[in-house]
Parts: structure tokens; C-alpha cells; sequence
């Protein structure tokens, strides 16, 4: 596995949670217990294009820079990653969000793509 690899799986893992925050809104609000209201769901297409781009940026940046580039880059993604994981733990103990198999698997994908990240760019 490359460092190239880990990008590229980390945008698919991005493109993914954007077509399931633009085509499925109802079903994720409901997995939350949450009423579907329009603006929620122009808020799920709004989020669902910024988990578009994101994922394509991870797609192509290692066609953009160099290896030794990428890996520099690496270390302020890995930053990024952390403070998601570090908001996803905190809505979950918080309550804000309703604990269970999905926000632990979120979770723990999160955190194998932060120690992958960290190995491959060493």
C-alpha cells in the first residue's frame, strides 16, 4: 500500500458520504431520529457537494505534486482528520448525535486512515 493508495481511498471513502448525504438524506436523518425538513435537506446537498470536492481533491492530489510534496501535505491532513474524529466523539458523547455501530465505525475509519496516512508519508 502507498501513500498514493491511502489518498486515493480516502476520497472514494469522501465521494461515498456525498452521495449518501445528496440521495439519502431521509434515510441518514432517520438513522438519527431526526424530522426531514427542507432546509435540512438543501443543507445535506450543500455539505454533500463540500464532500465532493473534498473527495476529489484526495482523488487527484497525487497527480498534482510530487511524492515528496504529498507527504508534507500529509501532515496537515492528518491535523484535520484528528480535530474531525475529535468533533464526531464529542457530538457522540454530547448526545448530539445518537451512539451506535455507525458513529463507531466512522470512527474507527477515521483513525485507520489518520495512522495510515502517518505511516505511508514516513
Amino acid at each position: 500500500m502507498t501513500l498514493t493508495l491511502v489518498y486515493r481511498l480516502n476520497g472514494l471513502v469522501g465521494l461515498l458520504w456525498a452521495a449518501s448525504m445528496w440521495f439519502g438524506t431521509d434515510m441518514m436523518a432517520a438513522s438519527y431520529g431526526w424530522e426531514v425538513t427542507q432546509p435540512m435537506v438543501t443543507m445535506s446537498q450543500f455539505l454533500a457537494m463540500s464532500f465532493l470536492f473534498i473527495g476529489v481533491i484526495f482523488i487527484m492530489l497525487p497527480n498534482w505534486t510530487s511524492e515528496e510534496q504529498l507527504k508534507k501535505a500529509t501532515v496537515t491532513l492528518i491535523l484535520l482528520q484528528i480535530i474531525a474524529v475529535a468533533l464526531q466523539v464529542f457530538h457522540v458523547t454530547s448526545g448530539a448525535i445518537p451512539s451506535g455501530g455507525m458513529q463507531y465505525f466512522g470512527i474507527a475509519l477515521s483513525l485507520l486512515f489518520i495512522v495510515l496516512f502517518y505511516w505511508k508519508s514516513r
